[in-house]
C-alpha cells in the first residue's frame, strides 16, 4: 500500500470490507433459496382439473374419470388387502375380486397425485352394505361441504342422488364448483350414481352432467350392487319411466330394491302402486328442501332435499301433510343393509343423528 495516502488506504479497506459483506450476503441468500427450494417449497398444484372420481364399481371392474391441465400421462394402480396389484387399462380396472376393498392411486408423469378406496360388490347377500342418499345439494356453499364431509367419513359402498345436483342449472362450467370440488373426497372413495332433477333441465340442459356421469338420455338407468338394486328415474317417472321401472323390478336375484326420482311421490301414483306390488324397500326423492319420512300407500318414502341447497320459508320447504317426520336440517340419508334388515338414519351436517327408522 506504498504510495497511498492514509485516506486512500481507509477507502481501500472499506471497499474490501463491503465486498466481503456482499459476498457473505450473497452466500446467505443462496443458502436461504436452496433451503427454501429443498425443504420449504410445497408441492406443485394438482395436475387434475376434475377428479379423479369413481364413475362405477362392479364385482370385477371399476371405472374412474378425470380431467387434467393438458395432455398428461395418467396411470391408475389398485391394491387389495393382500397387496395384489391391478393396473388400469386407461381408466378401467379389470379382473377385480368380488367383495374386496381396494386402494387406488392415480399417478401423473410417474408421481402419485390422487388416491382413494372402493369395495367391489360381494356375491354373499349377507355382507353389510352402506348406501348414502342426498338431493338438492349443488350450490358450492359451506353447508354442502359439511354434508359431504360427514358422508365421506362414513365410508359408504355407494351413493345415490335424487336430482338438483347443480344450481341454478348444470352447465359444464358450473359442475366443478357445485359438484366435483365439494364432493371430491366422497367421489374418490365411493361411486356416486346421479339422478337428474328439474334444475338439470334448465338451459343449457343436462348434457354436461350426463356426459360427466355417463347417464343415458331421460336419466333412467339401473344400479346393481350385490343383492341391492336401485332404479334411477330422473325428475319424475312418466308412463315410460314406470314401464322402465317395471322391467327393471322384474329382474330376479335382488333382496333389496329402491326407486329414486327427484319429485316426492303422491298417494295413488302409478309409481307407488308399482313399488308396493314389487316389494320395493323405499322410494328416495328430493325437490322439497327438507327431510321427510312418510309412508305413502304402504310404501316407505324419504325426501332428502337437504344436501346443501337453500332451506328457507318458500314453497319448496313446506311440510307435507301426513309426514311422520319433517325437518328443515341439512344432512344426508344413510341406508345400512345387513341380510334382510334395512336401517335408515338421517345424519345432519354436524354428524348428529336427527332421525332413525327401520322397516314400516
Amino acid at each position: 500500500m506504498e504510495g497511498l495516502t492514509p485516506r486512500e488506504r481507509r477507502l481501500r479497506r472499506a471497499l474490501i470490507g463491503v465486498s466481503m459483506l456482499a459476498a457473505v450476503a450473497l452466500l446467505a441468500i443462496a443458502g436461504v433459496l436452496i433451503y427454501w427450494w429443498m425443504y420449504l417449497l410445497g408441492p406443485e398444484g394438482s395436475p387434475f382439473t376434475r377428479g379423479p372420481y369413481l364413475l362405477r364399481v362392479e364385482q370385477d371392474r371399476a371405472e374412474l374419470r378425470w380431467r387434467t391441465d393438458g395432455a398428461r400421462d395418467v396411470t391408475v394402480t389398485a391394491l387389495d388387502g393382500a397387496g395384489r396389484e391391478v393396473t388400469a387399462d386407461g381408466a378401467v380396472l379389470r379382473s377385480l375380486r368380488p367383495g374386496t376393498r381396494y386402494t387406488w392411486t392415480a399417478s401423473v408423469d410417474g408421481v402419485g397425485r390422487a388416491s382413494g378406496t372402493f369395495t367391489t360388490p360381494s356375491p354373499d347377500p349377507d355382507v353389510p352394505i352402506r348406501i348414502l342418499a342426498l338431493a338438492d345439494y349443488g350450490i358450492g356453499g359451506d353447508e354442502q361441504y359439511a354434508v359431504a364431509r360427514t358422508m365421506a367419513a362414513s365410508r359408504p359402498d355407494l351413493v345415490v342422488t335424487a336430482g338438483d345436483n347443480s344450481y341454478i342449472s348444470a352447465p359444464d362450467i358450473a359442475l366443478d364448483r357445485n359438484v366435483f370440488r365439494p364432493m371430491a373426497e366422497l367421489m374418490r372413495n365411493a361411486p356416486v350414481y346421479v339422478g337428474l332433477g328439474d334444475h338439470e333441465a334448465l338451459p343449457p340442459g343436462d348434457g354436461a352432467i350426463r356426459a360427466a356421469f355417463d347417464i343415458p338420455p331421460g336419466g333412467r338407468y339401473v344400479v346393481e350392487h350385490g343383492p341391492v338394486q336401485a332404479v334411477i328415474l330422473g325428475d319424475r317417472a312418466d308412463a315410460d319411466g314406470i314401464a322402465f321401472a317395471r322391467r327393471a323390478l322384474a329382474r330376479p336375484g335382488f333382496r333389496h330394491r329402491f326407486l329414486v326420482q327427484h319429485r316426492p311421490p303422491r298417494e295413488g301414483e302409478g309409481l307407488v302402486r308399482l313399488a308396493r306390488s314389487a316389494g320395493v324397500d323405499a322410494i328416495i326423492s328430493g325437490h322439497l328442501h327438507r327431510y321427510e319420512r312418510r309412508v305413502v300407500d304402504g310404501v316407505r318414502c324419504f325426501t332428502v332435499g337437504t344436501g346443501g341447497g337453500r332451506i328457507g320459508a318458500d314453497e319448496f320447504t313446506r311440510e307435507t301433510e301426513g309426514a311422520e317426520v319433517s325437518l328443515t336440517r341439512f344432512g344426508h340419508l344413510r341406508i345400512d343393509i345387513r341380510g334382510d334388515e334395512v336401517r335408515y338414519t338421517f345424519v345432519d351436517l354436524t354428524g348428529r343423528v336427527a332421525d332413525r327408522a327401520g322397516p314400516p
